[in-house]
Order: structure tokens, then C-alpha cells, then sequence
């Protein structure tokens, strides 16, 4: 449920939206005064929303209806395709400003309108913006906003304020692992334009037919795999590092780059706020409903869901600088990331998950016996000098001992 904007038609007319939409005209009469041919909102709505209503249609399961259900009223098939015709430029409106993608025509003037406008914009309000710009069910076809912004604008650079934008609003920490800006697909919508920019390096597209029974001939006779907690992994002796930012020639990381290297799982440091989660949950909700996007956001999402769902792993994570959360404390964000993926369709075993490789690399040194073992007696007895003396001196007495014993059973003579 968006919190203070609707785009699309899912939650049109919802009593707790209206502020915003009282907005919306308000936005398209700013496009209407910078437009270049001093159009009106019916001449953009011939040139823009009629030429692309029917491709629009498509963006929706269930198309104009969901603004009958909406609104739960008996409007016939005319008024109900105008007001579907008139909403999606108000959205794509109101898109175009909530991005910053019209230009001034004169930077040190404010008109009355943006001023009343803005004048009840806050922080909470900007960030609360951002997170409904980024539901699944609550997105704008980027294709008409495209339209009404060459139109009104007579540029054709909006992809590139579309990605400059998604880019802005994932890298709002300093240390952020780099999105991919290589990207060549033309995106659908925001949360698509997102979950491109998501891409891990050298990723492909994997598109597994055949449902449930395929999965099982594909994983028959291969040994499964899974992830552990990240205490877990501690204490088999699976290293756990942060991958940081290097500059000076070497290629910046992605947000999704998990790697196995050397023993250790190498993971991009993970920034997590109020609204993490919940554009997670939507990235993977778009994964699941899309066909030949991927599934590399919920491959991440399944690997973290299980590497952190205690207050413990959170702590450990946090001390290694692989996690840096604002929430209220270390169980709140267990509790988070722990339903993250709950209801979520996923064959971890199959070739979607890019993370299969690390998953049985961890897997098997964290099944090692040896290894655990050498693990608990460095945990036990070599965790600070004065244990490690402590335990050298027991071995060194304990050899003294039976040198001494096998001396006494057979002396010399």
C-alpha cells in the first residue's frame, strides 16, 4: 500500500491518497506552461495517452476495471476510459516532477503553484515519495512518460534522467557497492529501471521451463545445498568479509556481487533502512510475476534471509562491516530479513541462482569435520595470547608427562 502517492490505477481514489492527487493537475499545469507549443491538457492527452493506450493497458492485469473496484461506483465505458485516460497523465505528470526532469525556465523563480505544491514536503515526505515511486503495483509505464516528456520538452534524454535518478536513490550511502550503469535495456518501469541497475557482474539471464517436474530432472542426483547462519559459519570456520570499494584501477563491485574466495564468503557491505525491505520484497514480487527478467534479487534475498535471522548473526555481520543497519536494534532487523523471502516460489538448486557456486563451496568446507574442528579448539583455546600460552604450556606439560612415564616403564641402561 503506497503511503502518500497512487500511480496506476491498483490504488486510485483511495481516501488516504488524496493530497497527492489534489497535486497531479496541479503538475500538469506546470508541463502545460513549459510546454515549448503551449499545449493544453487535452491536446496531451491526443498526442501522448491516445496513441499509447493500449500498449499502456497491458502494464495492468485487469486494466480500467481496477479504477471501477476502486472507486466502487457504475460509471459507464466512456467516462470510465477517460478518467483511465486522464490518470495516467496526471501520473506521468506527476513522475516528471517527483524526478526533477523539467527544466526552469527561469531558475530563480518559483511559481504559486510549485510553491503551494511544496510548501507541506518535508523529509518524511520525500523519502516516503521514493518508497511508493518503487511498489510493484504502483507503477507508470515508463513509455508514456517518455511521450510526455519529448512532447512538453522537445529532448529525448529521459532515459538517462530515468537511470540518474534510480542511480541517486540506491547509492544514498557514501560506501554503496556501484549498480550496474552499462545497462542497455529499456526499462518498463521505475522498479524494472532498479532491478537492471541491480545486475550482478556478468550476469546472465536464465529462464528455467517446465515448472516443478523440470526442476526435479535437473536436480536429480545432485547433492543439495543450502545456507547457513552466519554464526554458523563462524564457528565451522567460513570466513566472513565485507567486500569494499577499490579504487586505482580496479573495477568497482555490485551490490549483489556474493562471492566465494579463498575459504571466505566476500560480501558487499549491505546498507538497511525502514525502506530496504520493502523495495526487496518488490523487486522479487516483480521477479516472480515477470518472465525472462532473472531471479538474482531473489537468489540475494534467499541467501540473506538465511545468513542473518538472528540478533546474533546481525551482531556478527555488523562487526565485520558487511552490515550497517538504522533500524532499532540487531532483532528488529532479524525479524525483517528472516520473513523476507517467506511465500517465495525459488529453486535454490537450479541454474536461475547465480549464487550456486558459493552456496556448495561454503557448504562443503562448512561440512568439513576437520576443519570444524581445528575452528572450535582456535575458538576455544587460541582466542586471546594468554589462552594460546596456556594451551602450549598444558601441551608442552602433557608431552613432558609421558616422556616421563615411558622413561619410568623402560629406563636406560
Amino acid at each position: 500500500m503506497p503511503m502518500v502517492v497512487s500511480l496506476g490505477p491498483y490504488h486510485a481514489g483511495h481516501d488516504d491518497l488524496q493530497h497527492k492527487e489534489r497535486e497531479k493537475p496541479l503538475c500538469m499545469e506546470d508541463i502545460c506552461t513549459l510546454s515549448i507549443k503551449n499545449m493544453a491538457v487535452l491536446d496531451f492527452l491526443q498526442e501522448v495517452i491516445f496513441p499509447l493506450r493500449e500498449q499502456a493497458l497491458m502494464y495492468y492485469l485487469h486494466g480500467i476495471n481496477d479504477l471501477r473496484r476502486g472507486r466502487n461506483d457504475v460509471d459507464d465505458d466512456i467516462k470510465l476510459n477517460f478518467r483511465f485516460n486522464l490518470m495516467l497523465l496526471h501520473d506521468a505528470a506527476f513522475l516528471l516532477v517527483a524526478m526533477n526532469a523539467l527544466p526552469r525556465r527561469n531558475p530563480n523563480q518559483v511559481g504559486d503553484d510549485e510553491q503551494r505544491r511544496t510548501s507541506s514536503h518535508g523529509l518524511w515526505t520525500d523519502v516516503a515519495i521514493v518508497h511508493d515511486l518503487l511498489l510493484f503495483e504502483n507503477q507508470v509505464p515508463l513509455v508514456v512518460v517518455d511521450k510526455l516528456y519529448q512532447i512538453a520538452t522537445d529532448r529525448t534524454d529521459f532515459s538517462q534522467i530515468v537511470e540518474n535518478f534510480v542511480w541517486k536513490t540506491l547509492l544514498k550511502h557514501p560506501n554503496s557497492p556501484i549498480p550496474d550503469k552499462k545497462v542497455r535495456t529499456t526499462a518498463h518501469h521505475l522498479l524494472h529501471q532498479c532491478h537492471m541497475l541491480l545486475r550482478p557482474t556478468g550476469y546472465e539471464v536464465v529462464v528455467e521451463i517446465g515448472g516443478a517436474n523440470s526442476a526435479a530432472d535437473e536436480n536429480a542426483g545432485v547433492k543439495r545445498r543450502r545456507w547457513h547462519r552466519a554464526m554458523q559459519y563462524h564457528v565451522a570456520g567460513v570466513g566472513l568479509t565485507s567486500k569494499g570499494n577499490i579504487d586505482g584501477g580496479v573495477k568497482h563491485h555490485r551490490l549483489l556481487d556474493v562471492e566465494y574466495s579463498g575459504g571466505a564468503l566476500e560480501i558487499p557491505v549491505l546498507h538497511v533502512d525502514d525502506n530496504t525491505c520493502s523495495m526487496l520484497r518488490n523487486l522479487i514480487a516483480m521477479e516472480q510475476a515477470s518472465t525472462g527478467v532473472g531471479h538474482y534479487v531473489t537468489a540475494y534475498c534467499v541467501f540473506f534471509s538465511r545468513l542473518m535471522c538472528t540478533a546474533e548473526d546481525v551482531t556478527l555481520l555488523t562487526k565485520k562491516g558487511i552490515l550497517v543497519h538504522q533500524l532499532a536494534n540487531d532483532e528488529t532487523v532479524a525479524a525483517e530479513f528472516a520473513n523476507l523471502c517467506k511465500n517465495v516460489v525459488f529453486n535454490e538448486d537450479g541454474r536461475c541462482n547465480y549464487l550456486r557456486e558459493a552456496c556448495a563451496a561454503a557448504d562443503e568446507r562448512y561440512q568439513s569435520r576437520v576443519r570444524n574442528w581445528m575452528t572450535w579448539l582456535k575458538h576455544k583455546h587460541f582466542r586471546n595470547p594468554w589462552l594460546a600460552m596456556g594451551a602450549v604450556a598444558a601441551v608442552v606439560v602433557t608431552i613432558c608427562t609421558v616422556v616421563q612415564a615411558v622413561f619410568a616403564v623402560f629406563p636406560r641402561n
